[in-house]
């Protein structure tokens, strides 16, 4: 009988091992992110497309990932602004007005005192030059009452 009573009490102890798991003091992994190495391909991949058109193409798929971290997703977004502002009219979203939406998601991650700078620059730019291409498309159009606000406000 004491074989039995012991085969029995081995098998409470198991089955309450197995049931009493915690998490506790356990952290959830952090979310996997994009290397900088593999970004700066991507980007570049985008940023340099040929034909320009297809910058757009690639622009969306990269910001369409959520692998990015912030910093990646605000150069993401200051490069297609760029490429939108440069190419005015060789595609649909390729024009000052558009530029303008892209580049004031920029502003809102992070990045250094020059690329604030640059991004500033770049958004008076667009901003100004916008008056000649008054063919934009209307879903831009919002952005600049938008960027007339930003621009309107105190540096930090």
């Amino acid at each position: 009988m004491k074989p039995a009573l012991l085969l029995v009490a081995s098998i409470a102890i198991l089955a309450a091992c197995s049931t009493s798991t915690t998490n506790a003091g356990v952290a959830d992994p952090a979310p996997q992110t994009m290397s900088d190495t593999e970004f700066s391909e991507l980007w570049d991949n985008a940023y340099n497309a040929n034909p320009k058109a297809k910058s757009e193409v690639y622009f969306a798929e990269l910001l369409a990932r959520n692998d990015l971290t912030d910093k990646q997703r605000g150069r993401a977004y200051y490069g297609r602004g760029t490429i939108r502002g440069i190419w005015v009219r060789d595609w649909t979203e390729a024009y000052p007005q558009c530029a303008l939406g892209d580049l004031l998601k920029a502003v809102e991650y992070p990045m250094s005192n020059a690329q604030v700078a640059q991004t500033h620059q770049s958004i008076r730019y667009q901003y100004d030059r916008r008056k000649y291409f008054t063919d934009a498309p209307e879903a831009c159009e919002a952005n600049v009452a938008l960027a007339n606000a930003w621009l309107a406000k105190p540096a930090s």
